[in-house]
């Protein structure tokens, strides 16, 4: 069930509301999520959601014998299933087989061996924020184009609104990851994927917020026995 849990999620752009879950899946649900290390659920602007995550992450060794228990994947073709490097005469120094013996068994490992390449794209990137550019935090806040970034239009973070992932707004900041400065700096990553990449972004600031508020209330008072206690870290 938790695996099915999983890739549910994972197909639906790495969150659920926690009501679906709940109503469409069975009580039995609520003991599932409370596993940590895959689920946490969080609170944005009111709204109960199951967000999926991992602790699997990407090789970035070109030479690893496979002691490193990180996933052998090229991080182009995890975005798009191809690799431009691939068909160069340097060729990429990267794994291009999501199914080797090694994937399987580290994915096997981690629970994750039923997901597809797409699913897992979802959840590797919003589980590491590695793999794609931050928001700019100094963007968000000041005035005019830039707000308080120095860097301008040769920022390598975007300059997307951060409120404008979890909600309609209508500042002057920008809401497109297709604009300008964002598209430079997203360079290399697919079409299909950018437009995601909202939701992506969304879940990784909910997992951020929900990992801070652990770290804040661990220790200052006991658990909760109730079975619905884990909806609301």
């Amino acid at each position: 069930m938790e695996s099915d849990i999983l890739k549910f999620i994972c197909a639906n752009q790495g969150a659920v509301d926690t009501d679906y879950l709940v109503s469409n899946l069975g009580c039995s649900v609520s003991d599932i999520i409370c596993n940590q290390e895959k689920f946490a659920s969080c609170l944005p602007f009111g709204q109960p959601k199951v967000v999926v995550r991992t602790s699997l992450r990407l090789c970035r060794a070109k030479a690893c014998e496979g002691s490193c228990g990180g996933l052998h994947l090229c991080k182009s073709f995890l975005f798009s299933g191809f690799c431009q490097f691939s068909q160069s005469r340097k060729g990429c120094y990267f794994s291009h087989e999501l199914s080797s013996d090694y994937n399987e068994r580290i994915l096997k490992e981690h629970g994750l061996n039923i997901l597809s390449r797409t699913e897992l794209c979802t959840l590797l990137l919003q589980s590491d924020d590695r793999l794609l550019p931050p928001i700019c935090h100094d963007y968000n806040h000041g005035y005019g184009m830039f707000g308080y970034c120095p860097d301008g239009y040769g920022c390598k973070r975007l300059h997307v609104c951060e409120r404008y992932l979890n909600r309609d707004c209508r500042c002057s900041r920008s809401h497109d990851f297709n604009a300008p400065q964002p598209s430079r700096v997203l360079q290399g990553v697919p079409q299909d994927l950018i437009s995601s990449l909202k939701s992506i972004y969304a879940n990784m600031q909910a997992l951020k917020y929900h990992d801070q508020g652990n770290r804040r209330n661990k220790g200052s008072r006991p658990l909760r026995s109730s079975r619905l206690s884990c909806y609301y870290i």
